[in-house]
Formats: structure tokens, sequence, C-alpha cells
């Protein structure tokens, strides 16, 4: 384990922040680049975070859903099982592109568009690579959508959530991204060929930069703050 991993995690202030994040929600850790920790686990006390980096932890991994129980969460429960289990879920997008600017800008617009919705609550963190995470608490949702409980409606809500975000910042992305470089520029930076990136003969931001949809299923998981 290098030493300056270790060191980071016995920061008081890291570990409190990463315990914080944590209540409710089920936790993953990554041991290096590929290998991902036993499954589920959760996190009671500061000292957690300290004692599985030095078992080998180097990254910590939260759950969009808040849980009654995590403990409770195992492989093949049912659709009604986690709904019985789940107490709500953040809306957590994940940008996705290979270009910093352009995830920078997607994260702007993105969150020009929550304000304009009156969201007021606002988290946003690099995720590594060129991507954001754009997080926003079940606490700024209603209770309930069309007579039903709020905290049912996962994946299925979150999903609707982010199309409809993609489809408000869909024309200002677009003349952000072509005031940065033409499409000459794009095609050559990106390796795509001009049908990839054009609808109906007008450019397709989302070709380039994509709010993940992969991202939007039971139990997935985001990395952390303040994780390495």
């Amino acid at each position: 384990m290098d030493e300056r991993i270790l060191k980071f995690y016995a920061r008081k202030d890291v570990q409190q922040a990463i315990l914080a994040l944590a209540k409710d929600r089920e936790v993953g850790m990554m041991y290096g680049l590929q290998n991902f920790g036993k499954r589920p686990q959760i996190l009671q006390y500061p000292s957690d975070v300290y004692e599985f980096a030095k078992e080998g932890a180097t990254s910590f991994h939260m759950s969009e859903e808040r849980w009654k129980d995590p403990m409770q969460l195992k492989a093949g429960l049912s659709r009604k099982q986690l709904d019985e289990l789940r107490m709500g879920w953040d809306v957590v997008i994940d940008i996705d592109t290979n270009f910093l600017e352009y995830s920078k800008t997607t994260a702007e617009l993105l969150v020009e568009a929550l304000k304009f919705n009156n969201i007021k609550t606002i988290g946003l963190k690099f995720s590594g690579r060129s991507g954001f995470h754009l997080l926003v608490p079940f606490e700024s949702l209603p209770p309930t959508v069309n007579n039903e409980e709020t905290r049912l409606l996962f994946p299925e809500g979150l999903k609707t959530i982010a199309q409809y975000l993609k489809m408000i910042i869909q024309k200002p992305l677009t003349d952000r991204l072509l005031s940065m470089n033409t499409i000459e520029q794009i095609l050559k930076s990106s390796g795509k060929k001009e049908e990839e990136i054009m609808v109906n003969g007008k450019f397709n931001p989302f070709s380039l930069v994509d709010i993940d949809n992969v991202a939007i299923s039971s139990r997935h998981m985001f990395r952390s703050v303040f994780s390495i």
C-alpha cells in the first residue's frame, strides 16, 4: 500500500466527510484499479475509512440509493424486495466524455438547468479522468409524483430527469461546443466520422459528451467525496 494513500485516509476531515455521505448507503471499496471488494459493506465510524485503507482499499464508492438496512442487500433481490428496503435515492448524473472542457461546459449548463427548475442544493465533483458527477439530494425531490411515492420511482424517475435535463441543455450545449471548435476540428480531435456527430445535418453534442444512462441502475455506485 502506498504510504501517501494511508496518510490521506488517516486525515480526520477526510474520514468525517466520507462517513457523512455513507449514511444509509451501501458502500463499496476498490482495491487498486480493477478489484472491487465484497458487497454489501457499510461505514459506521470515521476510523472505518482508515481500517479499510490499511487492508488495501484505494477508493470508496457510495450507492445512489439510500437503504433502511444496506446489509440486507444481496444479488437476486426482486424489484418488490428492493422497493421495500429503499428509503430514497439521489439524483446522480455522470457526465461521460473524453474531453475535459466539454465536460466542464456540460456541468455548468446542467447546474443552470437545475437552478432554473428551482433546485437550490446541488453537489458537483470531479470524478477522475475527464468527467464530473452532479448530485441532487433526495430531500430536494417531492415526496410523491402522480400519487406514487418518489422513493419507489427508481430507476425510472432518475432516467426521466436525465432525459429532461438533456433536452433543456441540448441547444446551449451545441452552441457552446461549436464556439470552442469547428466541425472539422471536432472530427480531427475525436477521431469520429461526420455521420457519427451529425443528425439530420445538425451537430449532435451528445455524440461527444453524454449524461451516462448506464449509471442509472439499482445498486449502482459513484465515487465518494474525498475519495482517491
